[in-house]
């Protein structure tokens, strides 16, 4: 019997599908996120979402005799013309880069109707290369973590350029937060290993949102349950939680730099926690294989993990 701490499956087991798809294209030098660093190293990254499948529920509104489709992330706009001029030069700050054709046309040419077949999108955090075009999705429920709105309608007072958050990026009336997961009483959120805080999306152990906090605000990662050959496959979605596979590996820290008026800066908002988010990703990953279990950790912008796994993108699953 196993040991591991991933809830095990249930009697008629549900399970989801997971499709990646590259929501365009940045240049991140190495410097501003990991340490030590050469000063030169830059790598052209993907800002990765994901479609996962549910065979059916009824959340948020949805037909549970139909598939739920749920979008992880919507990665960049589909123009940079799309963004506020502040962001326009962030953005090529960041280049190269390319942004089209955008999350929706690849759904479309993939034969799923982001108008109309995507019944909710999660957004790991608001920053502008996770939030993509919301606009394209129309019909969609947008959830965000716990004091991730106010970040988007509020700002964090301009304190460094990709910090740049745009009021009403997300539709008011279609737009919502998950509970609080420091909540004492009545809490929904339960643990899983080492990660004191998850949401048992579905209620059905097919899917969990887990609080990653440190990067921004609400930043969550997925667990999701697929089916492997002969016995639970998991994949965490990982966001943002980190930005380069050697923070896993221990092999380099979470970098700083200097900003403009002589401060440290640091990738992430809070560079503790975001180090304790790591270190629980690191554990997580240990105990699940010591287990016999599998797990595989995604971030956002692995350009090396998309590389050798585009060939499954979607309409292809994981």
């Amino acid at each position: 019997m196993s040991s591991s701490v991933l809830p095990p499956p249930v009697p008629n087991q549900k399970y989801v599908t997971v499709s990646p798809i590259a929501g365009g294209f940045i240049t991140l030098a190495d410097k501003f996120f990991v340490s030590p660093s050469d000063p030169d190293a830059k790598r052209t990254v993907p800002s990765l979402t994901f479609l996962v499948t549910h065979p059916g529920s009824g959340l948020y509104g949805a037909n549970p005799d139909q598939p739920f489709r749920l979008m992880f992330d919507l990665g960049l706009r589909k123009a940079k013309e799309a963004y506020p001029e502040v962001l326009q030069k962030h953005i090529d700050g960041r280049a190269p880069h390319c942004l089209p054709p955008g999350v929706a046309k690849q759904l479309k040419n993939g034969g799923v109707d982001p108008a109309n077949d995507v019944d909710l999108v999660m957004l790991s955090h608001v920053h502008y290369d996770h939030h993509g075009d919301p606009e394209d999705f129309p019909r969609s429920h947008f959830v965000v973590g716990h004091g991730a709105l106010n970040v988007l309608e509020h700002g964090l007072g301009g304190i460094a350029s990709h910090q740049h958050f745009v009021p009403g990026t997300l539709p008011q009336d279609r737009s919502s937060e998950l509970s609080d997961p420091e909540a004492k009483e009545g809490g929904e959120w339960k643990p899983i290993g080492p990660f004191p805080a998850t949401l048992d999306l579905f209620h059905d152990g097919s899917v969990y949102v887990v609080d990653t906090p440190g990067h921004l605000p609400g930043h969550l990662n997925l667990l999701c349950r697929t089916k492997g050959d002969k016995q639970d496959r998991w994949l965490m979605l990982c966001g943002d939680t980190f930005h380069d596979r050697r923070l896993l590996t221990g092999e380099k820290e979470i970098g700083t730099w200097e900003g403009p008026s002589g401060g440290t800066l640091c990738i992430h908002l809070d560079k503790e926690k975001a180090a304790e988010s790591i270190r629980r990703l690191q554990e997580f990953e240990k105990v699940v294989e010591k287990s016999g279990d599998g797990v595989e950790l995604i971030a956002a912008h692995e350009e090396r993990w998309w590389e050798s796994n585009k060939g499954k993108a979607f309409p292809g699953v994981l």
